[in-house]
């Protein structure tokens, strides 16, 4: 889900996504948008069994120590059902601040390696931990990349990949990077849907499920789901379509 929906009613289709059954849900980061991580911690009061996720938030936006900390506090509210997912960031969140990174790669590496130890409550390099930490949490790290080297650094230091607004090509292009490391993490397959083509990535609602079908088949993905795109401009009731969401998503 995109943050462009007042929060309130985002909260309440996180609630909805739990009474229909759904496993997980992911919000992102939009920099100046909604913010994912209070929206996250105010649906973790709120339910008990799904999974909460921010995919993805970038280091760029917030420093890596700080993320953690906040991932960690999400994850006590919700009694340990939040997932971290990292990434550079697109342009909705880093246009604005005139951000942009010139070593993607290095910065995700220090930014994965200052997260898991604030996580810890262990030393790395560039922190040491505080009496005043939260203390440890076993929060899962993801990487949400459509690029080749990132998608390899997140086989080697994260726990997953997070994948959402790609094209059957590109998700083939991303798993066949992963294939040349010696271990492929899970893989989270997110699959943009809406009745407005606007992007080859976009596919119909009427399609989107036998497509998730085919790619679930090809890939074995850790998980599946719809990325909700008429939410990205405020358009949509967000429970509706997660209602729809999981009708389809039931079915497969």
């Amino acid at each position: 889900m995109c943050p462009a929906t007042p929060a309130n009613q985002l909260v309440a289709a996180v609630v909805r996504a739990e009474e229909l059954g759904l496993d997980e849900v992911w919000i992102a980061d939009e920099g100046v948008a909604r913010d994912p991580m209070t929206v996250l911690a105010a649906s973790a009061r709120e339910t008990s069994e799904i999974r909460l996720a921010v995919g993805i938030t970038s280091p760029l936006l917030r420093h890596p120590g700080a993320i953690a900390a906040t991932a960690a506090t999400v994850d006590e509210l919700s009694g340990g059902r939040f997932t971290l997912g990292l990434g550079v960031g697109g342009q909705k969140s880093l246009k604005p601040f005139g951000l942009s990174s010139e070593r993607p790669v290095a910065m995700l590496r220090e930014a994965i390696v200052t997260a898991r130890a604030v996580l810890a409550v262990e030393s790395a390099a560039g922190y040491e931990p505080a009496d005043h930490a939260i203390g440890r949490r076993d929060v899962p790290i993801w990487v949400g990349s459509r690029g080749p080297q990132i998608v390899k650094l997140a086989a080697r230091l994260a726990d997953g990949v997070f994948l959402s607004g790609c094209t059957p090509a590109e998700h083939a292009m991303i798993v066949a990077s992963m294939e040349e490391v010696v271990e492929v993490p899970q893989i989270a397959l997110y699959q943009s849907a809406s009745d407005e083509m606007n992007s080859p990535s976009v596919r119909r609602w009427a399609d989107v499920g036998s497509l998730l079908t085919d790619e679930a088949a090809r890939w074995h993905p850790a998980s599946i789901g719809i990325n909700l795109v008429d939410l990205n401009d405020g358009r949509g009731d967000p429970i509706e379509l997660v209602e729809r969401a999981a009708e389809i998503l039931g079915s497969l």
